[in-house]
């Protein structure tokens, strides 16, 4: 079977890195077209094995765009569409597609919280963008969401029918993340992996570690954007500039998960999934997180890591961590196990199952 993906940039981003992986384990055959241009992701995908398609068009979305589109849709014999960037144009090309080649079937999938996947701006703006995500959603052949929080948000904010959406979590390819056995002396090490915006939340750690002035910590933050100044600010300013490492993007991240204990994460916005959670969780860590978005889903608080619930304290929770003791022991035991449940393996059948029985 023939599917066509559509994007619209190349770029290293958490979508395009889930497709990455995710060719490598379906026996569908994939063809990826990004609208605006390549990039590292797109070059990754190729050189997987699939073809990819640049069309390095203007942002601002024009009919050229909707036309190469359509005119690759009869060329190709496509069997599946399957729409993963929020542009409106794609979404609605595609069921044009589908109008002109009735066989064509359209998947629109939802990786983020529909709020945040409508965005913000002016309120004529997002009300236009709010029909078009309803008239999408509703019309395609299933709605994807990637947690049960995304799928809720699709009702709640859209109105899609809960009927009409399937939930595949995203996956991860664990075979890169391997428990270690961790240091019971030293500095509680601590990690962030993902990028660095203010939705995101580090902010939030940062804070909660200034309040524990008598631990012994080093956290380590890796990935970049546009809030890393901020952040490199606020540490001087809360006087922990020299507990906190500022990595940037790094290719090496299951080496730097493995040398550290503890992953957390408390965002702003409601996460969608968490992958670099479960790739946490693969690498023993004990992951604490807050409850917005999809992290409970992840996370049984006490069983395989800790949430910390609105008014709950964070430097408390951290406290609470003792190396070596029979919590901690068994927090990173069934965290590995948990793990397992949201591998790319997984998530390719499910994608692939999905495709074909609807």
């Amino acid at each position: 079977m023939k599917v066509l993906h559509l994007m619209v940039s190349g770029r290293a981003g958490g979508i395009e890195s889930l497709l990455r992986d995710y060719v490598n384990y379906s026996h569908h055959e994939n063809l990826f077209l990004f609208a605006w241009d390549g990039g590292p992701m797109a070059d990754q995908i190729e050189n997987s094995g699939c073809r990819v398609i640049r069309m390095n068009q203007p942002r601002d979305g024009s009919w050229a765009v909707c036309r190469r589109i359509l005119e690759l849709c009869v060329q190709e014999r496509v069997a599946a569409i399957v729409v993963h960037h929020e542009a409106p144009l794609l979404r609605l090309v595609a069921l044009l597609a589908r109008h002109r080649c009735p066989e064509i079937r359209v998947f629109c999938y939802a990786h983020s919280d529909a709020r945040f996947l409508c965005g913000t701006g002016k309120k004529v703006s997002l009300a236009v963008k709010k029909r078009i995500f309803r008239y999408t959603f509703r019309r395609a052949d299933k709605a994807v969401a990637i947690s049960n929080a995304v799928k809720n948000s699709l009702i709640g904010y859209l109105g899609v029918p809960e009927e009409h959406i399937s939930v595949i979590y995203n996956g991860a390819v664990l075979s890169r993340f391997h428990p270690v056995e961790h240091r019971l002396e030293g500095p509680l090490r601590l990690i962030y992996v993902g990028r660095l915006i203010e939705e995101k939340g580090v902010q939030n750690t940062l804070t909660a570690l200034s309040r524990l002035k008598d631990m012994d910590y080093r956290f380590t933050i890796v990935g970049d954007g546009d809030y890393r100044k901020p952040l490199e600010t606020l540490a001087q300013e809360l006087g922990i500039e020299d507990k906190v490492d500022f990595l940037g993007t790094r290719s090496d991240v299951p080496e730097l998960l493995a040398g550290a204990d503890v992953f957390i994460h408390l965002p702003e916005c409601a996460e969608g999934f968490g992958i670099a959670v479960v790739e946490a969780m693969a690498s023993g860590l004990i992951c604490v997180c807050n409850d917005r978005g999809a992290l409970p889903e992840i996370i049984e608080d006490g069983i395989n890591g800790l949430i910390v619930k609105r008014g709950d304290s964070v430097t408390e929770r951290l406290r609470s961590l003792i190396p070596g003791s029979a919590q901690w022991d068994k927090i990173r035991r069934g965290a590995v196990e948990a793990a397992q449940k949201f591998s790319i393996e997984a998530f390719a059948a499910k994608l692939d199952a999905l495709i074909e029985e609807t």
